[in-house]
């Protein structure tokens, strides 16, 4: 008689902790905050469209452009936000604020900065990496020198070494 295998057990895909609890409770403490902060809620609606788009454009799974945008966005818009609370929450110091255009330069420029870092800092970080590389690669050539002149070109390896880019 053969054997049987022993049947595996599928295995359980780790559960969300409290998405849709989260969410719903957030709902919760926006609808019930609204009537209080309405101007401030409005202002933020309105301030934060640089977000909503880039968090709907983003195709990271992970929403990292969108979070660099949403920071700079937040503090674009914060000096208005204080300026609101300062002056009274009141729809039409909030309607004052949007209606400047000072302001939307501000905000908008604030979520262009966080736009500008999504695309030049990975840039920015392979140069450096690539400088760093090219580098290493001259050192251990410089190293490789030194050996053959001090243990003969028995040491090394047959092949020479192969130039990774045009010098």
């Amino acid at each position: 008689m053969a054997k049987e295998e022993p049947k595996k057990q599928p295995v359980a895909q780790p559960r969300k902790k409290g998405g849709k609890f989260k969410l719903i409770l957030g709902m919760i403490l926006v609808c019930l905050a609204m009537p209080f902060m309405l101007p401030t809620i409005l202002l933020l609606a309105a301030g934060l469209v640089p977000t909503y788009v880039s968090y709907g454009t983003d195709k990271d799974p992970e929403k990292s452009g969108a979070i660099s945008v949403f920071a700079m966005n937040i503090a674009g818009i914060t000096p208005f936000l204080i300026d609101l609370w300062a002056k009274g929450q009141t729809l039409s110091n909030a309607f004052r604020i949007l209606s400047d255009t000072n302001s939307w330069l501000v905000i908008l420029g604030a979520s262009a900065i966080g736009q500008l870092i999504i695309y030049a800092v990975p840039q920015a970080i392979a140069a450096m990496s690539l400088g760093h590389s090219e580098t290493r690669i001259r050192a251990l050539r410089k190293n490789l020198e030194l050996l053959k002149e001090s243990w003969g070109p028995e040491v090394t390896n047959v092949r020479s070494v192969e130039p990774i880019s045009k010098e």
